[in-house]
């Protein structure tokens, strides 16, 4: 019984949060170094993973050199991007609402939402990103923005030219 109920409890929270975002699903491993090769991240950019899961791609932009943030709503998510970047400089892993996130400092955002949720992303980018700054969608598009380029449909890469 105690079984059921920690599998229901654990169920439910992922029912919850991937309401506020997207279920997690992982990014394809081969993908991972691929992305941020595209998008030139380097020494002393501010890289934020909208939805960290696991936290495999704020590790590999930590160790880019990269100051490396991942948001995660799912505490038992959070725990594992917590103890895989344990140790690792320049990572912070934030147990949180990615909606909340205050992306101002960001020269790279990345996240792997819902087509539903593309539209609010769009919006949360165009008045919080600083003019040089790029977000990354993983899979699917923001339908109506202009990407600046994408790879093979896996990644979609904006820019936001003016603050809304």
């Amino acid at each position: 019984m105690v079984f059921l109920g920690i599998f229901l409890l654990v169920a439910l929270i992922f029912m919850v949060t991937s309401i506020s975002g997207a279920p997690w699903v992982p990014a394809r491993s081969f993908d991972i170094e691929k992305l941020l090769d595209d998008v030139k991240l380097k020494k002393g950019d501010v890289f934020y993973e909208l939805g960290c899961g696991d936290g495999r791609l704020v590790k590999a932009a930590a160790a880019r050199g990269a100051q490396a943030i991942g948001y995660e709503l799912n505490p038992f998510l959070w725990v594992v991007a917590w103890l895989r970047c344990l140790g690792q400089p320049n990572t912070t892993v934030m147990l949180g609402d990615l909606w909340k996130a205050d992306l101002s400092k960001a020269d790279v955002v990345m996240a792997f939402l819902v087509p539903r949720t593309m539209p609010k992303l769009d919006r949360k980018a165009a008045t919080e990103l600083k003019p040089s700054a790029l977000l990354v969608s993983y899979i699917f598009p923001i339908v109506s923005k202009k990407t600046a380029h994408t790879s093979s449909g896996s990644w979609h890469v904006y820019r936001y030219a003016k603050k809304s």
